[in-house]
């Protein structure tokens, strides 16, 4: 009498049984690829490290996204586009434009900020001595401080008068564009700053906006709960449980780039980076402690922010918290 062959239970594969059984493996297909000096497999490595697409260059047709970026920053000298555009903004209704951008800033539920601390320090020995700091004390920030660093990294320092600004019931009858602490093209100034308030003084853990206009907070638009901060960037060492808060840095694409063209978003990294700077130095003088950090997710950020990804964009990331 013939037996019946056993029968195959079936069960369900979940996504842990695949990442325990096929991770390893893929992590050979990437390690193997790394190590080749010129890597023949970049075009069809599933995943794509950056040391992938660079051993990859002689035989690949991929690119990194920067490299297309520079190979189009500044293609020609016959190219007038930026010129046109720059010239453009010369005229009346632009200047003015650009003189009324604060009216866009909405005035409902805004927080306003203390006055900023006037603070005295010799510029050589905080640059000497900025570091960037992963351990934090965990205490409160104050109000105070919070507003000293904004002001400093963003805030309203100056005006400008244009010479053929229109004076109209719009514009004003003494239009002005205001100038900032950090320098930007075309004082077109690009750059929001966010916080991510964790634990500030007298005000309650969710995402803020600055309004250097007003000087003041703006509650987010953004619902819900707040996510797990180790969901939004890759901290590592960082002690972001114990940090004060958090700076994110989001770039308005149109508001430079119909001036600037490509090289806008130039400007934007290069201006951000004069924003960081001027947050960490002031960070050493209060006795706080600051880190940026890369490895962020930039959609978590930008749901926090209220930011749509397509014209407005999340491109940094600061930790902000008291030294021990």
């Amino acid at each position: 009498m013939a037996r019946s062959l056993p029968t195959r239970k079936k069960t369900k594969m979940t996504l842990a049984d695949f990442c325990e059984g096929e991770m390893p493996t893929l992590a050979d297909v990437v390690t193997f690829c790394n190590n080749l000096p010129l890597s023949l497999y970049a075009d069809t490595t599933v995943v794509k490290s950056p040391e992938v697409v660079f051993r990859g260059l002689a035989f690949s047709q991929n690119r990194l996204v920067a490299e297309d970026y520079l190979l189009n920053f500044r293609r020609s000298e016959a190219d007038l586009g930026v010129v046109i555009g720059t010239n453009n903004y010369s005229l009346p209704m632009a200047v003015g434009a650009v003189a009324a951008r604060e009216l866009e800033e909405n005035e409902d539920d805004l927080i306003r900020l203390p006055p900023p601390h006037n603070e005295r320090a010799p510029i050589a020995a905080l640059i000497r001595s900025r570091r960037s700091v992963r351990n934090y004390s965990g205490r409160a920030i104050s109000l105070q401080d919070l507003s000293t660093l904004l002001y400093y990294g963003a805030g309203i320092t100056g005006k400008l008068y244009p010479e053929n600004a229109p004076r109209s019931v719009v514009f004003g009858d003494n239009p002005h564009v205001d100038l900032r602490a950090s320098a930007s093209g075309g004082a077109l100034y690009p750059i929001d700053l966010f916080i991510l308030a964790l634990n500030v003084e007298k005000l309650p853990a969710k995402p803020y906006r600055y309004l250097p206009k007003q000087h003041a907070l703006k509650p987010a638009a953004s619902s819900g709960p707040l996510p797990e901060l180790r969901r939004l960037a890759q901290f590592f060492e960082i002690e972001v449980e114990k940090a004060a808060f958090l700076v994110g840095y989001v770039y308005n694409l149109f508001e430079n780039a119909r001036k600037y063209g490509e090289a806008g978003l130039g400007f934007a990294f290069i201006e951000t980076g004069a924003i960081a700077a001027h947050i960490h130095l002031l960070c050493t003088v209060l006795g706080l402690g600051a880190c940026d950090v890369g490895g962020f997710s930039k959609r978590r950020f930008e749901r926090l922010f209220d930011a749509d990804g397509i014209s407005r964009h999340m491109i940094h990331l600061t930790v902000v918290g008291g030294s021990l």
